[in-house]
C-alpha cells in the first residue's frame, strides 16, 4: 500500500477518535457537564446556565472551538506522514496519543487563562 494512503488512513482513524470524544474530554477536563455525542452532547454544559462558571472550551464559540479541535486534528494526521521511517502502528499509537496530551495541554492554558479555576 502507498505510504501516503496509510498516512491518510492513520490521521483519518485518528481524528474520527477525537471526533467521538471531544467532549467527553472536555468534561473531564472542565467538570462542566458535557456529555458523549451519542448523549446529551452539551445540554448540561455549564454554559447553559444564567450565572456561575462558563466552560471555557464551550464558550470559546465556533472558531475558538474550531481551532482548538483544528490543531489536535492538524497534529494527528501530521503525526500521520511523519517521521515515515515509522511503522505505520507507531504512528497511529503517537497520532491517538496526541488527543488527550494535546487538549489537556490546551484545556489547561484556556482555564488558566480564563480564571476558570479561581
Amino acid at each position: 500500500m502507498q505510504p501516503q494512503l496509510i498516512a491518510l488512513y492513520v490521521g483519518g482513524f485518528a481524528a474520527a477518535v477525537t471526533s467521538v470524544f471531544f467532549l467527553d474530554l472536555c468534561n473531564l477536563i472542565f467538570q462542566c457537564g458535557c456529555d458523549h455525542l451519542w448523549a446529551a452532547q452539551d445540554a448540561h454544559c455549564n454554559i447553559h446556565s444564567a450565572s456561575g462558571r462558563h466552560c471555557p472550551l464551550c464558550s470559546a464559540g465556533v472558531a475558538g472551538y474550531g481551532i482548538i479541535y483544528g490543531v489536535i486534528v492538524g497534529t494527528q494526521f501530521i503525526l500521520g506522514f511523519f517521521p515515515q521511517r515509522w511503522h505505520w502502528g507507531r504512528r497511529l499509537a503517537a497520532a491517538l496519543g496526541a488527543f488527550p496530551v494535546l487538549g489537556a495541554v490546551v484545556g489547561l492554558a484556556l482555564g488558566l487563562y480564563t480564571g476558570y479555576w479561581d
